[in-house]
C-alpha cells in the first residue's frame, strides 16, 4: 500500500530532520508539462514518487546526528502507526 511521504516530510521537517521526497518524475516538471507529458504516464515511477523519502545523508555525520535522525523518524512513525 503506498504511504504518502509528504505530511512524514513534514512531520520529519517539524522535528528538525532535513527530509524531503527522494525525486519527483521528471515528465512532471513544467517543461515537460508544456511539452504535453501528462501524469500516469509511469505509473511504477509515480508509485515510487508516492513511498520514496530522503532521510539525511552526508559524510560529515556524526553519530549524534545519526541519532538524531532515528529519533525523530521513530517519534513520527509511532505517531502515524496510531
Amino acid at each position: 500500500m503506498p504511504v504518502d511521504t509528504s505530511p512524514l516530510v513534514a512531520a520529519l521537517r517539524a522535528e528538525g530532520i532535513g527530509a524531503t521526497v527522494h525525486y519527483v518524475p521528471t515528465y512532471w516538471h513544467p517543461y515537460y508539462e508544456a511539452l504535453g507529458y501528462q501524469r500516469g504516464l509511469c505509473p511504477r515511477a509515480e508509485a515510487a514518487y508516492e513511498r520514496l523519502l530522503t532521510l539525511p545523508l552526508f559524510p560529515g555525520m556524526t553519530d549524534a546526528d545519526v541519532h538524531d535522525v532515528l529519533a525523530a523518524l521513530g517519534k513520527v512513525l509511532r505517531y502515524y502507526a496510531r
